[in-house]
């Protein structure tokens, strides 16, 4: 199923290598790492992702931009925090990302220059303190996260995931049981009141915010908060939280709420596995999360049991439609694609090696080759990375609004800007991934003829 997505390899350009390397250097080789045995539940098979840039920008880093909209041939500097550069580059590895960490840096490794190191963390939180205090570089970030890395933890965006078709957004879905979809075909979000959500996690985009501010314009009450919108619409809500102490897991939990540990139910995974397995009704993830980890995805896990056919989209408007990974206009809006977050007081020639090693050919040559990328550090969708030439509050665009508004009981106040004209696409269309998603889907519809040939009569 992996050659169903694009090699997108071809298009990848580089940038002018480091003045540290000489001309005749021998290409990248993925370095030999013994098989990861397939024990228990969080194992994963190998990922189609790769990482480079593709290269519709003018080569080298930008000058920084600061927050507030300025040029500067300076380091950005918003907070307090240490900018002594020891020569390595520090990438902070949330729980299972960090096995795929140690590749990656293994193999960046053999470039001259800056050492590339994992730091492991329990939660993404954990990671932003780290970033604050100097302890860590680098966090890979979805849109909802990154925003309070923005906001609280003085991060910029430096880099984006790029997906199929270009695409730099994906769309916010709900799923639901093909069969509640049969059985009313007027149904919408309201006949899921008091049934069980899953959610990819608490105060992310598209397993949070962007569905429980829909709910929230729905019921028109302004009175409660995130948490409370959600726990009075459903009868149990589960959704882990990267944040301490933020986790509502009243429908995957026994124990006063608390979630499991491991990151079961978390991430977009996680919240369509906690549909898969029953524990709710309606999972909010991203748009081709159930071709991904169905029985017939690429990502298939252990508990990955029913097929992509047994589902389909709810649309916010009511109805249903057909998963293929190109929901349209049946979502709840674009999201910005996942970021590369650092401290806003990383010193320039420092980010500029980031940005030209994450976008060196030989680079995402030896990644590319290799079995054994895995799909944690990066989304399983990614195609490449970018580099990121807005400010981060205009790149996370509608989302950093959508965070603002049903967060503004946690969250300081903070002037965002409006984003009507920007409505949180940068510059380029949704993840609509037609092509893969319609090869996928198609390779999915045709398995049922395959088998009926090849078992024997």
């Amino acid at each position: 199923m992996l050659s169903v997505f694009p090699n997108f390899v071809g298009f990848f350009q580089p940038l002018p290598a480091p003045n540290s390397v000489g001309d005749s250097k021998p290409p990248l080789l993925p370095p030999e790492l013994s098989p990861v045995p397939l024990s228990g539940e969080m194992s994963t098979p190998p990922s189609p992702a790769v990482i480079g840039q593709l290269h519709d920008e003018s080569l080298g880093a930008p000058t920084p931009i600061l927050e507030n909209g300025s040029r500067s041939s300076g380091d950005e500097s918003a907070a307090n925090a240490p900018t002594t550069d020891d020569g390595s580059v520090r990438w902070c590895a949330v729980r299972n990302e960090v096995e795929e960490c140690r590749f990656f840096v293994s193999v960046i490794n053999q470039l001259r220059g800056y050492t590339w190191k994992c730091a492991q963390r329990d939660k993404a939180q954990d990671c932003m303190e780290s970033i604050k205090k100097g302890e860590a570089d680098l966090v890979n970030l979805e849109a909802g996260l990154a925003y309070n890395a923005f906001v609280n933890h003085s991060m910029k965006a430096i880099a984006n995931e790029i997906y199929c078709d270009h695409s730099k957004t994906y769309e916010a879905v709900a799923v639901v049981n093909r069969r509640a979809c049969e059985n009313n075909e007027n149904i919408s979000l309201m006949d899921f009141k008091g049934h069980k959500s899953c959610h990819g996690g608490y105060s992310t985009a598209a397993g949070w915010n962007y569905p429980i501010n829909y709910i929230k314009n729905l019921i028109s009450n302004d009175k409660l908060n995130d948490r409370e919108i959600a726990t009075s619409f459903f009868s149990g809500v589960c959704a882990p939280s990267e944040i301490e102490g933020s986790d509502v897991c009243s429908a995957c939990s026994k124990e006063n709420e608390i979630c499991p540990e491991q990151g079961l139910y978390s991430g977009h995974s996680g919240a369509f596995r906690c549909l898969v397995e029953e524990l709710g009704d309606i999972a909010f993830v991203k748009g081709d999360t159930p071709l991904l980890y169905s029985i017939e995805g690429p990502h298939s896990q252990l508990w990955s049991t029913k097929s992509a056919r047994d589902f389909m989209y709810l649309c916010p408007q009511g109805g249903c439609r057909e998963i293929n990974g190109y929901p349209g206009d049946c979502s709840f809006g674009a999201v910005p694609a996942n970021v590369i977050m650092a401290h806003n007081s990383m010193p320039n020639n420092k980010r500029e090696h980031i940005l030209e090693t994450l976008t060196n050919t030989s680079l995402v040559d030896a990644l590319y080759d290799s079995n054994n990328v895995r799909s944690h550090l990066f989304s399983p969708s990614t195609q490449g990375l970018a580099m990121i030439e807005k400010v981060t509050r205009l790149y996370l665009g509608k989302s950093a609004l959508v965070s603002q508004r049903i967060q503004q009981t946690k969250a300081p106040e903070t002037r965002v800007t409006s984003y009507e004209a920007d409505n949180g696409s940068d510059e380029s269309s949704s993840s609509t991934c037609i092509g893969c998603s319609q090869v996928i889907m198609l390779s999915l519809l045709m398995l049922p003829v395959i088998l009926g040939i090849l078992t024997p009569k």
